[in-house]
């Protein structure tokens, strides 16, 4: 059977994808080889945030005493955990399946191949199926990288495999301080999990705003997380009740498990590209409007070697139709993909960071202390800092630390898409007293005009985005 569109692989992007070709009246079918809604819905961004949402109830039952209530206890149930985590996929598995059912997408499972550039063969339960399309979107994802290891997803873990313990790790190694490891590590800290950290870089989450990396790296240590930056593990083995690491500078360590957290690799070894005469090095190879060296054949998300974020992936789903069927060429800009790290204090971050010296941008801060509807949330910790284009006025860029700030972050991104300049986010009028008042006294702040900071204030403007 032809169909015009074919999209491999079901997670934010294919979904995309194969809902927006669906609803401009073309005959789309969808192939999943594991999971319906990929890895995102499954082993990636709703089970770890489910578990956040548990790991912040606990911090605030923690906190229950400075509010003024008395609590004799509490008991972490960590199998109730996991089961609630596992209802929440189902039902939004469900839901995405119904969904794509009704726009009139054909649901195919298996794992597909390329024969030729416009044929794929989808093989499952030993039966090969023949899916000749007109166009196709390839949003295989990526899986966990084991680096110099292998996962055996017992001792040694990829986020796949901690998800799926049964138990809570009484302790745990953490090889890797980017975003995965920096949330688990938060997470699992609050459980009361012991937790060791250690990245080859000088510093978490590399990268990424030193004064948010130090906000982070002050509440882990908090919590009694050890972080062992600047280092290497050098060996790692697996017992089969521990599992034992030397450092790069000697340093022994021992737990109870080992999550390697060290990045993803694309997924596209079964696909036979070549049979396709299609490009490829670490992932597949696109332009810049997401299509492939076979103009009919596009490829987004992870599969890419890419970004890691599957909001960006569905707006690449979206996009990447758009440009097959001939709309006017469409891009994805990058400065305004927000990115959040679910860690406590969160961090969120859209479009530019200033650097060091640049005359160009400049910076206003403001601290989340200086806010009535913080002191209510017992929530002070953390700031907003807002990038400036010195010559236009316009928003540039986003920094924001503390409670809800993958939330607030979006307000941020809305300003830099549509060109607002500073004095227009400052005339914004926000509820009072709520969170988002930090970004408009933010913008304010930057003519000296905050409502409740001075303007000689520490957190008046400043050149320097690093500023501490």
């Amino acid at each position: 059977m032809g169909y015009d569109l074919a999209v491999v692989g079901s997670g934010p992007g294919g979904c995309a994808a194969a809902l927006t070709a669906a609803r401009r009246g073309l005959q789309v079918c969808l192939i999943e080889r594991e999971e319906w809604g990929g890895v995102c819905l499954n082993v990636g961004c709703i089970p770890t945030k489910a578990l956040v949402t548990v790991a912040q109830f606990v911090r605030r039952l923690q906190q229950a005493r400075q509010l003024g209530v008395v609590l004799a206890g509490y008991t972490l149930d960590y199998p109730a955990v996991i089961a609630r985590t596992a209802r929440i996929v189902a039902t939004l598995r469900r839901g995405l399946t119904e969904l794509l059912q009704r726009e009139g997408v054909e649901l195919i499972q298996g794992s597909a191949a390329f024969e030729h550039p416009t044929r794929l063969l989808v093989t499952a339960a030993h039966a090969t199926r023949v899916v000749d399309a007109a166009r196709i979107v390839l949003a295989t994802g990526a899986r966990p990288s084991a680096g110099p290891w292998t996962f055996d997803e017992q001792r040694v873990v990829s986020y796949r495999g901690l998800l799926a313990l049964p138990s809570l790790p009484q302790s745990l190694l953490i090889i890797g301080g980017g975003v995965i490891g920096c949330e688990f590590a938060s997470c699992l800290a609050a459980f009361g999990t012991t937790i060791t950290i250690v990245e080859q870089e000088p510093s978490l989450l590399p990268g990424e705003d030193p004064d948010a990396v130090r906000w982070l790296t002050r509440r882990l240590e908090q919590e009694g997380v050890t972080l062992l930056t600047g280092r290497t593990v050098q060996r790692l083995e697996a017992s089969a009740s521990w599992v034992e690491a030397r450092l790069s500078d000697g340093t022994p360590l021992v737990a109870e498990r080992c999550l390697i957290a060290v990045g993803q690799h694309p997924t596209i070894e079964g696909l036979r590209l070549s049979q396709a005469s299609m490009a490829f090095a670490r992932g597949v190879t696109v332009d810049p409007f997401l299509r492939t060296s076979q103009p009919h054949i596009a490829a987004i998300g992870d599969c890419l070697d890419g970004h890691g974020l599957a909001h960006w992936a569905g707006a690449e789903g979206g996009a990447a139709v758009r440009n097959l069927l001939g709309d006017p060429p469409e891009s994805i800009d990058a400065s305004e993909v927000p990115r959040c790290v679910f860690t406590e204090p969160e961090i969120a971050q859209v479009g530019m960071r200033a650097a060091e010296g640049d005359d160009g941008l400049r910076v206003s801060r403001f601290s989340f202390g200086a806010l009535g509807k913080s002191h209510c949330d017992d929530a002070t910790e953390g700031f907003v800092k807002l990038v400036v284009d010195r010559a236009t006025e316009r928003i540039r860029g986003a920094t924001i630390v503390g409670d809800h700030a993958s939330s607030l972050i979006h307000a941020a991104g809305l300003a830099i898409r549509h060109g607002l300049t500073a004095k227009q986010l400052a005339r914004t009028i926000t509820a009072h007293p709520t969170l988002p008042e930090g970004l408009t006294e933010a913008a304010a702040h930057f003519y000296g005009q905050s409502l409740v900071l001075a303007s000689g204030s520490r957190s008046s403007v400043q050149r320097s985005a690093f500023s501490g």
